[in-house]
C-alpha cells in the first residue's frame, strides 16, 4: 500500500532505530509459529520493491510476487539448512490492463492481492481504481472479472489487499478497511461468476487484513498488519472454513513494532519435514531505509 509522506518518514525513523535493534517492543505472547529465517532481498533494478502479494509452488521453491507499482516478479527461492538464502532466476513483467497497455498513472496499477489458480492463471486485486483482473500468465493482457456494487464503497486505500483460493478453486477476497461493521472483516467469495458475502471474521482496530492463503491443511490463514506512526506490527491467524462459516480461530504469530518490516504478502505450504510454513514478503514502500524481507515461520506438527 502506498503511504503518505508523514507515514513514510515515521517508517524511516523506525527502520533507522528500532529495526536496527530487531525486535524492540515485540509482543510474542500466544505465538505457535517458530521463526525460521528473515532474508533481506536486494536488487538494484528500478522496478524492484513494493511487494504486496506472493504465491509459492507446493514445495515452496518457485515464487511469483506482485508489486504495488504494477509488476509481476518470478524467481526461485534458495535455502540453506531450511532458511531462505537467496532468490535466483528473477524475471519481471509489467501488469498490463485489459487493452494490453501498461498504465502510466501509478494509481491505475496499484496491484495488491494475488492468487494462483490451479490452471496457473493469476488473479490480482487493485487499489486506486478498485477492480479484479485475471491473467493467463505474467505479462499477459488482463481479463476483466465480476464485480459487486457494494465493492464501490471501499476506501481509496482500503480495498482488496488479501486474496485466497481454496482447494476447490473458490476465490475469497478481504478488504483492508471494513465496508460494514468496524469490528468485523468482511469475506467475500466468488461463486459461479458472482461475488457473495461468505462470512465475517473478528477484527481488531490495530490490525488490517493484508494477505491471505489457504494452507495444504485446508485452513484459511490471514496475515494482518498494523501501523502506529512509528512502525509495523504483524499477526497471523488461521480458521476452519465450512460453507458460509469460519471458526476454530488460532493465533499463530504476533510480533510487535520493529520485529519485521511491512509484511503484506502470505503463502502457506508444507515443507519436506511435514510442517506448515508461512512465507511472507514485505512492502518497502520504495523507501531506501526500509527493506524487502522474505520471512518464514513454521508451525508445530
Amino acid at each position: 500500500m502506498r503511504r503518505s509522506f508523514a507515514i513514510a518518514v515515521a517508517a524511516c525513523v523506525l527502520s533507522a532505530g528500532v529495526l536496527a535493534g530487531r525486535g524492540l517492543g515485540s509482543n510474542t505472547s500466544g505465538d505457535l509459529a517458530e521463526h525460521i529465517s528473515t532474508y533481506t532481498w536486494r536488487l538494484h533494478d528500478g522496478w524492484f520493491g513494493g511487494f504486496s502479494g506472493i504465491e509459492l509452488s507446493e514445495d515452496g521453491r518457485q515464487m511469483v510476487a506482485i508489486s504495488d507499482r504494477g509488476m509481476f516478479v518470478t524467481g526461485a527461492l534458495q535455502r540453506e539448512g531450511g532458511a531462505v538464502s537467496g532468490v535466483e532466476n528473477v524475471e519481471a513483467f509489467r501488469v498490463l490492463d485489459t487493452k494490453g497497455t501498461f498504465p502510466q498513472k501509478a494509481g491505475l496499477r496499484d496491484s495488491e492481492g494475488l492468487v494462483l489458480q490451479k490452471d496457473d492463471k493469476l488473479v490480482v486485486s487493485f487499489e486506486g481504481k478498485h477492480r479484479l483482473n485475471r491473467f493467463a500468465q505474467p505479462g499477459a493482457k488482463a481479463q476483466g472479472m465480476p464485480w459487486r456494487k457494494e465493492f464501490n464503497r471501499m476506501k481509496l486505500n482500503g480495498g482488496f489487499e488479501a486474496l485466497a483460493i481454496d482447494n476447490q478453486g473458490k476465490i475469497f477476497a478481504v478488504p483492508e478497511q471494513p465496508i460494514g461493521d468496524e469490528g468485523a472483516a468482511q469475506i467475500f467469495a466468488l461463486k459461479k461468476g458472482q461475488w457473495d458475502k461468505a462470512f465475517t471474521l473478528p477484527r481488531a482496530k490495530q490490525f488490517q487484513p493484508v494477505g491471505a492463503d489457504f494452507g495444504p491443511d485446508g485452513r484459511l490463514y490471514l496475515l494482518e498488519r498494523g501501523f502506529n506512526g512509528l512502525g509495523f506490527r504483524v499477526r497471523v491467524r488461521s480458521f476452519t472454513v465450512e460453507g458460509n462459516a469460519a471458526g476454530d480461530e488460532k493465533l499463530l504469530l504476533r510480533k510487535g513494532i520493529g520485529f519485521h518490516d511491512n509484511l503484506e504478502g502470505l503463502a502457506v505450504w508444507r515443507d519436506g519435514a511435514g510442517r506448515i510454513r508461512l512465507t511472507m514478503i514485505s512492502d518497502d514502500n520504495f523507501r531506501l531505509i526500509q527493506r524487502t524481507e522474505i520471512v518464514e515461520y513454521a508451525l508445530p506438527q
